[in-house]
């Protein structure tokens, strides 16, 4: 066995000591505490030594008694303890081992608290506490990770009617790449066309848009929870907002007026709510109690941001931005949304823009105003900067920027999308969409290329897990 640390604490402090004085008045003894430079131990350190220090000696051995409280369970975190040390005659202080033990099993961590109560053998005289600092708090942590837990999710769509829809997982230092992680789990296909997936407390919510249902599973292990396949008619994205799940619905893509967002009781997986919006509801933020809902238009064209009130359900008036808004982010306490415009086969060729949007008054602060042949998509961010793509390019430009002056940062791209997390890029190449596509990462202080990943089949989306999420 080896031992970790030592940790000395005033188990004894504030004891009172009743002596034979001529008054007959009481003694009042302080016993010694001396700080440790830790407190909080990893599951592996083995065996940590806690040391009682007493300010005088005694003529005879005294047990100390303690009780050990907190979220730590003997047996199961540490070996069980007595509950008494010896103090020896002559002596100032005792240690007292405690075990901790290595497990398998990812646990959170737990406080250990050893608490003075009291003392026997005392024949010098009675000895009896008075308001003493008697204890200390131990924190245990577990050296152990699920599977999936910190790392980079790649999400496929797969082939439209293929039913290969998958999950891949990349370690965060892009060193090992496992594919199909959902499959390999629960020995089950995910199903066709996975869109997009939203993250709720340890739960991971996939979205199989062709499959009209959602995949629950835990994030970290991506063992099958539940699955929602009722209420849903071609399911897009998801939102957390009042404790509920909301979901932006397609509905039949040819018919305009039955669009639509379903609420899910995230205690029974269950829609237990939904009401129609305007055409081509797709992506959803939400802000404590509202929820924004980006109309890109879905077989047509829609130039809205629906509001939802979380706490009534009910539709605020929306917000007009620019046709096809694609995309939108959090940055700099404002809701940023980016419009690509209407594309030139429609006919009714209309530029990009980007918006920013007052969340407090939910109004439109300024706007940015792309030329009528630009059409940018896939905004992301990361500190204040913003990042989008358009035409083959990535461009940077800042939050406080009023007017169009990106920066050009990579070119001749192809990105199906991407995200920027922590000084890198993250983006994902579908290629053919038929072979297995790859994960692109670039740093973006050099603009190196830091690697390449093959995945499987039409990426479609990236997120981040874990220690190592938003």
């Amino acid at each position: 066995m080896r031992t970790h640390k030592i940790l000395r604490i005033a188990a004894l402090a504030g004891f009172l000591f009743t002596g034979c004085t001529d008054d007959d008045e009481p003694e009042i003894f302080t016993f010694l505490e001396v700080s440790s430079a830790e407190k909080t131990y990893s599951e592996g350190d083995g065996a940590i030594v806690i040391t009682f220090n007493a300010s005088k000696t005694f003529s005879n051995n005294v047990e100390l008694m303690y009780e050990v409280l907190g979220t730590a369970i003997a047996g199961e975190d540490f070996e069980p303890l007595s509950g008494r040390v010896v103090l020896g005659a002559g002596e100032l202080e005792v240690s007292q081992t405690i075990v901790l033990i290595d497990d398998d099993e990812v646990a959170p961590s737990t406080q250990l608290i050893i608490n003075i109560t009291g003392i026997e053998g005392i024949v010098d005289g009675p000895l009896e506490f008075s308001e003493p600092t008697r204890s200390v708090t131990l924190t245990i942590t577990d050296n152990d990770s699920f599977a999936y837990e910190n790392g980079i999710l790649v999400l496929h769509e797969g082939s439209f009617f293929g039913g290969n829809a998958s999950v891949s997982f990349v370690t965060q230092d892009l060193e090992t790449t496992t594919n199909s992680i959902f499959s390999e789990v629960n020995a089950a296909p995910l199903g066709d066309t996975a869109q997009s997936m939203a993250f709720h407390n340890n739960l991971a919510y996939i979205i199989v848009n062709n499959s009209q249902k959602i995949e629950v599973v835990n994030r970290y292990t991506f063992e099958s929870v539940a699955t929602i396949d009722a209420g849903l008619l071609n399911p897009r994205y998801m939102a957390f907002a009042n404790g509920k799940g909301y979901v932006t619905n397609w509905g039949d893509g040819m018919d305009a007026e039955d669009d639509f967002v379903a609420v899910l009781n995230l205690e029974n997986f269950t829609v237990e709510a939904t009401f129609p919006v305007p055409e081509g509801p797709e992506s959803i933020l939400a802000n404590e109690n509202y929820v924004y809902v980006a109309h890109q238009g879905g077989f047509g064209q829609n130039n809205i941001v629906t509001i939802i009130n979380a706490n009534t359900n009910t539709i605020d008036s929306p917000i007009i931005v620019a046709d096809r808004p694609n995309s939108m982010q959090f940055a700099d306490g404002a809701l940023w949304v980016l419009s690509g415009g209407n594309p030139s086969w429609t006919g009714n060729e209309t530029a990009g823009q980007l918006d920013k949007i007052n969340i407090t008054t939910n109004t439109v602060e300024t706007t940015v105003t792309f030329t009528q042949t630009e059409h940018p998509g896939m905004l992301s961010t990361d500190g204040d900067g913003l990042y989008y793509l358009m035409n083959g390019n990535v461009f940077n430009m800042n939050t406080s920027a009023t007017t169009l002056l990106p920066t050009v940062i990579l070119n001749g791209v192809s990105f199906y999308d991407m995200a920027v997390h922590s000084g890198k890029l993250y983006g994902v190449d579908a290629k053919d969409f038929a072979s297995n596509g790859s994960l692109e990462v670039y740093d973006l202080i050099s603009y190196r290329l830091d690697a390449s990943l093959e995945v499987s089949i039409v990426p479609g989306a990236v997120y981040f897990n874990g220690a190592f999420e938003f």
